[in-house]
């Protein structure tokens, strides 16, 4: 593929194939990344679809190194490129330096004057036929044959129009316009720049070569008789490996023998090793740096920590923003458009202008040559790949290329505050049952008799009926109700039914009574009376309500830390003019005294996963783009709804398959870092955009004035390409 038309094309005849729900097709990488419908696409019939379109394709499986063929193929594209390069400049210099020093080369005696034209015939014949040419007519030629016109299209018609017009021109003695070093310039132009294009692309799409690259390649394999080294692919869940000092995990596994630290940066960020031993989880891509672990393999290749990322980050630079698909469009249809320009402009100079037919032909090669659209097709792709892949090297991960787009158009992010701006870790503060309770005990709900005469003894009941309740639920809170019950040695009971609400409580059966824990919101949504509680507390601290059937009984408070930099963060995006907006069912007191530590004046609290969204959506009207931040099952929706949902890297699974950005290293200040990458990486794909309509509206007048000659066009439309693609390489450095 050679321009953003190509992609067009190759999309469509993808799509074409039954099974196919969609298809993406990334011009830089050179992979098209498939969507199975119901029934799924057979991989012949996408490389026949492929084919009959006029291009080639082969598939990558599950299990291959994706990346690693990617490199490689890349590298085989150089090697290639490279020496048709050679070979233009072999052939194309000494014609065009006949052409320059032909008035001295030419003599007196007869033919005299023709010999140097002659030896240009010569040399362009056999360019025409060597690897720097021949490519490029046999894709022109495809793409005649199969309806599909694009770049290569173009400049096969400009080399082979000024190819044979200098054989025209010899045949019939006007050698003082011979073509021939038009032809040559062009070649030479445009292998030239496709070379030091291929080298550019390389460098955009380093990123994720260097994601790969820290997965080793082999691994040591536990069998009944020793260890042997083999394949990373040939490693499966449940096979034991050996891992030794300073050597990268290959997958994920469970520790079975030995302790060792664990350089874990690569995931987490976090510089200091953490011990690990005998039962704890390790994952792919970390480094054990002191000791020797035997592991048992749980999860592999793609399906790995690192595997994941590195796949996320191939969907991301296989997705296509917004104005992609735009440049996209336009670049489908501009060969065409191309074509018939360059056919008037042949026609009229010729009718109208009383041009010689060579020079109107010129003329037409270089409108050809110039307007070629491969600029366009590069100006959005190269810069995404840039951007995602240097994003996933910093610590952030985007999976969807028009999440970055969206990223770089909020005006306005809500956050949630539990397990968000906190830790998500709380630890209980107090156990406070209502007044009555002291006095009357738990009305027998709970198996252990109750102490009346001991506060502390009530206390621990009623701790332990709540944790009871809450063992089931992932929540933060609930969480630590339990560690807290657990830490105290309560004995909990298993309910006997169990539901969870979302963002507001759980309602289990213990004893044959019906036990709610959650939020003031919850309990009045259950009628339950709240007459003796006050659900206010101080410094901040979350509460908890627990009642018995359809009266509250007492409540527990909890307290939570903010996360390190979450203050730094709400400033960064103040900066940015970043309007940050917090969301939380906790209760109003909670969420106004954390807001004040961090400085958001605006804070909505006592919130349902509902509410949230409607916030989201509240606020999009009028096309304001909004951001959201949450890392739990009650924040999905939120996520989703949000045009850009940001997530961390502990949270849920949910809401991390929701989220299409995720902060690896569970730092904040990543945040507005990602909303800043994906500002400049809008401003670039619109400079790459701009410049490349811009020289193409320019250029074809000033080629079919005359003013551009067809090598001079070649070198106009080689700059264009290499500067979009260097100027996508700058976010590199953001």
């Amino acid at each position: 593929m050679t321009c953003g038309g190509c992609v067009a094309r190759v999309e469509r005849a993808l799509q074409s194939v039954a099974g196919v729900a969609a298809a993406r097709v990334n011009l830089t990488t050179g992979l098209a990344t498939i969507e199975p419908a119901a029934t799924r696409p057979d991989r012949q019939a996408l490389i026949e679809a492929v084919r009959d379109a006029g291009y080639d394709a082969d598939t990558f499986r599950a299990a291959d190194a994706t990346i690693t063929g990617v490199e490689q193929t890349h590298a085989a594209r150089l090697r290639e490129q490279k020496q048709a390069l050679w070979q233009a400049i072999a052939l194309g210099v000494p014609i065009m330096a006949i052409h320059w020093l032909a008035p001295v080369l030419r003599s007196g005696e007869h033919g005299g004057h023709v010999w140097p034209h002659v030896v240009q015939a010569l040399l362009m014949t056999m360019l025409m036929f060597s690897s720097a040419s021949a490519p490029i007519l046999v894709a022109g030629l495809r793409a005649i044959l199969h309806r599909t016109p694009n770049m290569d299209l173009l400049i096969s018609l400009g080399v082979s129009v000024a190819y044979l017009a200098g054989l025209a021109n010899l045949l019939t003695g006007q050698q003082d316009v011979a073509e021939f070093d038009a032809a040559a310039m062009i070649l030479v132009f445009i292998n030239l720049g496709r070379y030091l294009e291929l080298r550019a692309r390389h460098g955009a799409s380093s990123a994720v070569a260097a994601l790969a690259r820290r997965m080793p390649t082999t691994a040591q394999l536990v069998t009944d008789g020793g260890t042997r080294q083999v394949r990373l692919e040939e490693i499966h869940p449940g096979d034991r490996l050996r891992v030794a000092p300073d050597t990268i995990v290959p997958v994920d596994g469970r520790i079975l023998e030995g302790e060792a630290a664990v350089d874990e940066s690569s995931l987490t960020g976090e510089s200091v090793p953490r011990h690990r031993a005998k039962g704890d989880e390790v994952r792919a891509g970390t480094l054990v740096r002191d000791g020797l672990l035997t592991i048992e393999a749980t999860r592999v290749g793609a399906d790995s920590a690192m595997g994941r990322i590195i796949q996320a980050v191939e969907e991301a630079q296989s997705g296509k923003t917004r104005m992609q698909r735009i440049a996209d469009q336009v670049a489908g249809v501009f060969v065409p458009i191309v074509i018939a320009l360059a056919a008037i402009t042949f026609a009229v100079m010729l009718a109208l202008f009383d041009q010689t037919w060579p020079e109107s032909a010129r003329r037409a090669v270089a409108v050809l040559v110039i307007a070629c659209p491969c600029a366009m097709g590069l100006a959005t792709p190269t810069a995404v790949l840039v951007a995602t892949g240097n994003a996933a090297l910093t610590g952030i991960l985007v999976r969807d290329a028009a999440a970055l787009e969206a990223a770089g158009r909020i005006r306005a992010i809500l956050l949630d505050k539990t397990g968000t701006l906190t830790t998500g870790t709380p630890t209980v503060e107090s156990v406070i049952p209502a007044s009555p309770l002291t006095k009357g005990g738990l009305r027998g709900v709970t198996a252990a008799p109750l102490s009346p005469q001991r506060r502390e003894g009530v206390e621990d009941d009623l701790l332990r009926l709540a944790a009871s309740a809450e063992q089931h639920s992932q929540h933060p809170l609930a969480r630590a109700i339990v560690a807290s019950a657990t830490e105290r040695h309560l004995q909990v009971t298993q309910p006997t039914s169990f539901e969870n609400r979302p963002g507001l409580g759980v309602r289990a059966v213990l004893d044959g009574s019906t036990v709610r824990v959650g939020s003031q919101l919850f309990m009045r949504e259950e009628r339950v009376n709240l007459a003796d509680i006050d659900s206010q507390t101080s410094r901040g601290g979350s509460a908890v309500l627990v009642a018995v059937d359809d009266q509250c009984i007492g409540l527990i408070t909890l307290t939570d830390t903010l996360r390190p930099n979450a203050t730094e963060s709400i400033a960064g995006l103040r900066s940015l003019g970043v309007k940050p907006i917090m969301v939380t069912g906790d209760n109003h007191v909670t969420a106004k005294a954390i807001a004040d530590q961090l400085g958001i004046e605006d804070v909505h609290a006592e919130m349902t996963p509902q509410q949230k969204v409607d916030a989201v959506r509240a606020r999009q009207t009028g096309g304001n783009h909004i951001g959201f931040v949450g890392d739990g099952l009650n924040d999905a929706a939120a996520l989703a709804a949000a045009d850009a949902g940001f997530t961390l890297a502990s949270a849920t699974d949910v809401a991390a398959q929701t989220a299409p950005i995720t902060i690896l290293h569970d730092d904040l200040l990543l945040i507005p870092a990602a909303i800043r990458l994906a500002r400049r990486s809008l401003r670039i794909i619109k400079q790459n955009l701009f410049w490349a309509f811009f020289y193409n509206l320019a250029a074809i007048p000033l080629a079919a004035a005359g003013r551009v000659s067809p090598g001079v066009a070649a070198a106009a439309m080689m700059f264009s390409s290499i500067s979009v693609v260097l100027n996508s390489l700058r976010l590199r450095r953001t």
